[in-house]
């Protein structure tokens, strides 16, 4: 089983939030400003909650942004925290903003 760890770490390291397939998204950019001026000036993940995130998806599941563009190549393969976490041996290998977490895969495939 995968669990990413949700740290301002990874939340730094993230791609999601310079990725094109929220690039264009009204709902991730307000929010993604927010997140990174927490970011850079604390430590603590406890700042977050984990929903509001516009990023770290494989670690929080799916955005809750709905315009999100499906239709761009996304940026996991490029991330730090996917190739540290070695996400490439997973079942569930990118576009976690739309599939869910690799965690979200794994309590799927056990329910059915």
């Amino acid at each position: 089983m995968i669990d990413i760890d949700f740290s301002v770490k990874n939340i730094k390291r993230c791609l999601c939030p310079s990725c094109p397939v929220q690039a264009e998204s009204e709902c991730a950019e307000g929010v993604r400003r927010i997140m990174l001026e927490i970011a850079y000036s604390s430590e603590s993940a406890m700042l977050f909650e984990r929903n509001r995130v516009p990023g770290m998806y494989c670690s929080t599941g799916k955005a809750l942004c709905q315009d999100l563009n499906y239709n761009k190549i996304c940026k996991c393969k490029e991330c730090p925290v996917w190739l540290e976490y070695k996400l490439d041996q997973e079942e569930v290998m990118k576009y976690y903003c739309r599939d869910g977490s690799p965690q979200d895969y794994e309590d799927y495939v056990r329910r059915n």
